[in-house]
């Protein structure tokens, strides 16, 4: 009986914590590339790669970071997504 809510406990615990997780890894694994690391490092995007909904939900999905990786479309189309919310972002009232 104990073992089994320790189980549950785990799967618990693992379900609340595990996108934070995903999303730290998947942005080690980006700024190997230059130009995420470039992007991450500029304050202006920072801020959003690791707050903002639409960017994290985004990047916490290990086949987006794969296309990303991969191929310079969806980089392009990356770029124009954080640009977009750093536009919203600036412009808020």
């Amino acid at each position: 009986m104990v073992e089994f809510i320790l189980e549950i406990m785990i799967e618990i615990s693992s379900y609340f914590f595990t996108p934070k997780k995903r999303l730290e890894k998947n942005i080690r694994l980006l700024k190997k590339d230059h130009w995420f690391a470039e992007l991450e490092d500029d304050f202006r995007y920072n801020h959003l790669i690791w707050n903002n909904r639409k960017i994290t939900r985004f990047l916490g999905v290990p086949n987006n970071v794969e296309k990303l990786i991969k191929d310079d479309d969806e980089k392009a189309k990356f770029k124009k997504l954080l640009t977009y919310e750093h536009v919203k972002f600036i412009t808020l009232p």
